[in-house]
Order: structure tokens, then sequence, then C-alpha cells
């Protein structure tokens, strides 16, 4: 399994050398913890749009582990993660979103608000000029 792992990852990133995966039991026994660790430019590409690539290597992965009689659970493991490995790339995902999401301006808020406000506005015009006619 972690040969496999380490085979679709080292081919989506572009720092193959510096893939890692560990190995591990859960506490319960009743699974086994693939933890991914790649280069900090590469977390992207593993991660995918909307989480796409990550959750399709869990996929090939629990397959291939029901196809053993065994469950397997995969992680990837940022520069914020590695102190935490607990944290899933789910949750690692949630806390980068919500650090952008500060960084962004009220004054955007509002502009994009007031630029929501005019366009309804011109389309209850012409509204109001097609009924006219």
């Amino acid at each position: 399994m972690k040969q496999l792992i380490e085979y679709i990852v080292s081919n989506i990133v572009n720092h193959p050398e510096s893939v890692t995966i560990t190995e591990e039991q859960t506490e319960d026994k009743e699974a086994t913890k693939y933890l991914i660790k790649v280069d900090p430019e590469d977390v992207g590409r593993v991660i995918g749009k909307e989480g796409k690539v990550i959750k399709s290597i869990r996929q090939i992965v629990r397959i291939a582990a029901i196809q053993k009689g065994t469950r397997a659970i995969v992680d990837l493991l940022d520069d914020d993660a590695t102190s935490r490995p607990e944290a899933s790339s789910e949750e690692v995902i949630e806390e980068k979103v919500e650090e952008l999401q500060k960084e962004v301006p009220e004054e955007l808020t509002e502009k994009k608000e007031e630029a929501l406000e005019e366009v309804a506005e011109v389309i209850g015009e012409k509204k109001e000029e097609a009924s006219e006619e």
C-alpha cells in the first residue's frame, strides 16, 4: 500500500525525491494510517482543485485496502501539520481558507455588495423598459 501511494504521489509532484510516506497503526489497530509528506511547493499539486486529487488518492487506496481486507487512512501533511500529525488534510485546508478569508479587506467586500446592487438596479431598469414596450 505504501508503495502504491508513493508511486502515485511521486508522479504528481515536481520534487519526487522529497516524497515520504509514513505508515502507522491507528490507536484501535483497526486501520493503517499513511501520512504523506511532500515538498511545500508540491502540497497544492497533491491536494488539487477543491481537494480532488487527494480525494482520488484516498479512494484508490481505500479500494486497494478493501481488496486486501484491511482499512487505510491517507492524510497529507504540510509544514503546519508536521507538529500535529493527527490533523487531516481537510482540517489543514479549512485552516488555510480561514486564514485567507481574514486577509480579504472589508472594503473589497463592500465594493462587491455595491456592484451587486448596481447590477440589480440595471436589471430592474431593463425589465421595466421591456415591460413598457
